[in-house]
């Protein structure tokens, strides 16, 4: 009688822990418009690089051409860094991470720097934002820096 009740409930049960797991998978492979890969920005004059220092993240522009660092700065703790993301048109450069949140940075006086003025463009899309997380149809058609 008791492995019947077992029997019972493993089938009752598993499909919600399989769908669980399956949509927890999802969440982990989404990252909206950010990326933790070399990027470019819109003209390609720098690309960003990011590296772990005493359990933070840094991330290091350089100069396409030269290879030279242009500058740096570290927008969050590793454990929940997201990546960043250059705008279209700008080099305003997002860092999204979910200890502080999306934080844009901007080359201002000969160096990166937080710019707390800029507003995120509608298409940089968050890796929190639940239209596009909850739906793996969508996210082809996302934003995301060049990488290449």
């Amino acid at each position: 009688m008791i492995k019947k009740r077992i029997a019972v409930a493993i089938v009752l049960i598993l499909p919600f822990l399989l769908a669980a797991c399956e949509k927890q998978e999802a969440e982990k492979t989404f990252w909206g418009s950010f990326t933790p890969d070399k990027t470019y920005s819109c003209d390609r004059r720098y690309y960003a690089l990011q590296s772990v220092s005493d359990q933070s993240i840094v991330v290091t522009v350089y100069d396409a051409e030269t290879h030279e660092a242009a500058g740096s700065f570290s927008p969050g703790r590793a454990r929940d860094f997201w990546g960043v993301c250059w705008e279209k048109e700008t080099l305003n450069l997002w860092a999204q991470s979910a200890d502080v949140g999306v934080q844009c940075f901007s080359y201002q006086n000969g160096q990166w720097a937080r710019n707390d003025q800029a507003t995120m463009p509608d298409y940089i899309v968050s890796k929190y934002d639940k239209a596009y997380r909850d739906h793996p149809e969508l996210w082809d058609d996302i934003y995301t820096s060049p990488t290449e």
